[in-house]
């Protein structure tokens, strides 16, 4: 009797043995699923933008006025915009990075603005990828100044790394005194469209 429960026993544990070992190979993919969706997944992008403002004060009275009082409305210069950066998070979910930005003016006076900001992205579906952005502008010439600001757009891609891009842009730059007001103030809304391009980085 004993005999028989050893060799039932026996039968038993290799009847477990197969299925633990499928089990830990099952959930193997998993893990290996869940690092590689984890913080080290990274994005390198950047992007080449044209675009133009709308100014909501105008002290000194600049071209393109669209008014007759300094408070009213005038268009920018043209100007093109670079940009690159990096972002790190998950592949479907939020990305947090920063991207720098270098507008130059391509009409009119030399104008050159750099900016460094903290940027958010999140993909929408598999060909779209939305993106906000908050940061510090630097107005290189003609005059140094600097200010806020604050953007948010859009990227569709139409071959993989590869997309067009819009972004609206909101700027507050801080001007020299006027007798209006000291110092001034100049908000500025800007439209850009352009080509984007990003590249996986794979844990």
């Amino acid at each position: 009797m004993r005999r028989v429960k050893l060799v039932a026993l026996g039968f038993s544990w290799c009847a477990v043995l197969p299925c633990t070992a499928s089990a830990a190979d099952a959930a193997e993919p998993s893990r290996a699923t869940a690092v590689g969706s984890g913080r080290g997944y990274a994005h390198l992008f950047g992007g080449v933008a044209f675009g133009r403002g709308l100014r909501f004060n105008n002290p000194y009275r600049l071209a393109t006025q669209l008014g007759e009082t300094e408070r009213s409305l005038s268009l920018t210069a043209s100007y093109a915009d670079v940009s690159a950066g990096a972002s790190f998070g998950s592949p479907n979910g939020f990305r947090h990075g920063a991207v720098a930005h270098l507008s130059i003016a391509v009409e009119g006076i030399a104008q050159e603005v750099g900016s460094l900001s903290y940027v958010l992205l999140h993909p929408i579906g598999r060909d779209a990828l939305v993106l906000a952005r908050a940061g510090v502008p630097l107005v290189l010439r003609p005059d140094a100044t600097t200010g806020g600001e604050l953007a948010a757009g859009a990227t569709w891609f139409f071959s993989g790394g590869l997309g067009l891009s819009a972004e609206l842009v909101g700027t507050l730059f801080l001007g020299a005194p006027t007798w209006e007001r000291d110092p001034s103030a100049i908000p500025i809304l800007s439209l850009q469209l352009g080509v984007w391009t990003e590249y996986e980085v794979l844990p």
